[in-house]
């Protein structure tokens, strides 16, 4: 039986057919891997930008002397937090240990060539102890200055208006004027700083206690902390500057997570500035002045104007 031209594809055909569908297919998966690799760097510049800002911060609080009035209260009281976390770690180290340790299994050699193995482990076993002692120590410090940020909110929430005058040259302020006004925005700052640490408390309290109760789940939970922390610390910061926008809480927490790597970016540097000696007398104002900053160049309004880099 014979079959037409017509009836029949040609097998030059069939392979230029099968040759562009596999040609689109790869340019699928270069625009895919391009997208991510788009995003990748996008994420990562993100973050380095705002690892930054506390530091640029810290040269604009040295270069504006009338902010140094107020930063002199926050030194004070990051100097008064600090000494209650390092009196309080030391105090229960040994109690801290034992808890992040509590799920690590026991290694003994049962023969001398066991070592080969049993020591490796040991060793590997006591760093990782060590490593979790200090993010819990870091945990109780950065405690500590969230109890002390209390204590200093309104001024803080000054601190933060004088900043944004200063870098945008006005203040977009929905609040009131005259001294009635400013008590009552020392009031709203006060009343945010608490639902913001009742928040923090509350998740950090729920996780402290599960690692408590669940045998081993101090592996899963301590890490878990740490990463709300450094996700908490943009949010605790920027917000005196979102409070006067009138931003909500949960507007402030969406735009935290839509912006989750930037956010971690100025959290790390928040949480070494907290922990690196010296620096950390000065946490509070140069966190207060760098969560200004980050509020302003990556504000969860739509329409907001692009803030120059403070040199």
């Amino acid at each position: 039986m014979q079959v037409r031209g017509s009836d029949a594809a040609s097998p030059d055909c069939t392979i230029d057919a099968g040759l562009e569908e596999s040609n689109g297919r790869k340019a699928d998966v270069c625009e895919v891997a391009e997208k991510v690799v788009t995003r990748a760097e996008g994420a990562l510049k993100g973050a380095v930008s705002a690892f930054g800002l506390p530091f640029e911060g810290g040269r604009l609080l040295l270069r504006e002397r009338q902010l140094w009035g107020l930063a002199l209260v926050s030194l004070l009281l990051s100097l008064a937090a600090f000494a209650a976390a390092f009196g309080f770690v030391i105090a229960y180290a040994g109690e801290i240990h034992t808890w992040v340790t509590a799920w690590m299994p026991v290694v003994e050699a049962t023969r001398w060539y066991t070592w080969l193995w049993v020591g490796p482990a040991k060793l590997g076993l006591l760093v990782l102890g060590a490593l979790l002692f200090l993010a819990v120590a870091g945990v109780c410090v950065v405690l500590a200055y969230i109890a002390a940020s209390l204590l200093a909110s309104p001024f803080h929430d000054v601190l933060a208006l004088r900043v944004e005058r200063i870098v945008t040259g006005g203040v977009l302020d929905e609040t009131g004027s005259g001294l009635l006004g400013t008590l009552r925005e020392g009031g709203r700052a006060l009343r945010e700083e608490l639902r913001r640490i009742a928040f923090f408390l509350s998740v950090v309290g729920s996780l402290a206690a599960i690692g408590i109760l669940v045998p081993g789940a101090q592996i899963v939970t301590g890490p878990t902390i740490m990463a709300f922390t450094l996700l908490f610390l943009p949010l605790d910061y920027a917000s005196y500057t979102l409070d006067r926008r009138r931003v909500s809480f949960a507007e402030k927490r969406r735009w935290v997570w839509s912006r989750a790597p930037t956010m971690l970016g100025f959290g790390a540097a928040a949480f070494l500035t907290c922990l690196v000696p010296g620096l950390n007398f000065v946490a509070m104002p140069l966190l207060v002045v760098g969560g200004t900053l980050l509020a302003l160049r990556c504000s969860p309004e739509r329409d907001a104007p692009r803030i120059p880099t403070v040199h």
